[in-house]
């Protein structure tokens, strides 16, 4: 008897705390944009101090890709965007929005990695919740006009990016 009463409090605290996290995810859902909506127009530093406002690409398509050092998918994933990068960046323009991360470490990482993409670091991972990025990698793909026209979750390579670009370009 006491053993089923002990079970039914489990399951009736895993209840509330379910119903607790989806009134505060719906909560924040408000502030975020979506494909087919106007891309939240960020503005965020990179590596070296620049800064880089969304609005300023206005008229050319822009590739985010949330990530972050410590993400294995993140880390598999970078040789193909790596390779995206290099072979369209006359097309596009691909950021590497680093969630959460001190800045020493984005460093390290891509002197390692000897990367050449453009990092852009969202330290306190707002501009990752706006664009409803709550994981990593995830790859987000805004038009010349700034509408949010794709929202890849996991990782994607050379070869998918290459084709959903020429699609966008209206390509194929």
């Amino acid at each position: 008897m006491k053993k089923t009463k002990v079970v039914q409090m489990i399951v009736l605290v895993f209840v509330i705390a379910m119903l607790a996290t989806m009134v505060l995810g719906l909560r924040s859902v408000g502030n975020t944009v979506g494909i087919g909506e106007e891309a939240y127009d960020f503005e965020l530093q990179d590596l070296d101090g620049n800064t880089h406002r969304l609005s300023d690409y206005r008229g050319e398509i822009v590739i985010l890709n949330f990530f972050a050092t410590w993400c294995v998918s993140c880390v598999a994933e970078a040789p193909e965007l790596e390779k995206f990068n290099e072979e369209f960046k006359d097309e596009m323009n691909l950021f590497i929005v680093v969630k959460g991360e001190p800045l020493n470490t984005v460093k390290r990482y891509v002197e390692e990695k000897n990367s050449n993409k453009t990092y852009i670091l969202d330290f306190n991972n707002h501009v990752s919740r706006r664009f409803g990025a709550l994981g990593q990698p995830e790859t987000i793909m805004i038009n010349e006009e700034g509408i949010i026209v794709e929202h890849f979750i996991g990782g994607v390579n050379r070869d998918f990016l290459g084709v959903k670009l020429k699609e966008l370009q209206g390509l194929r």
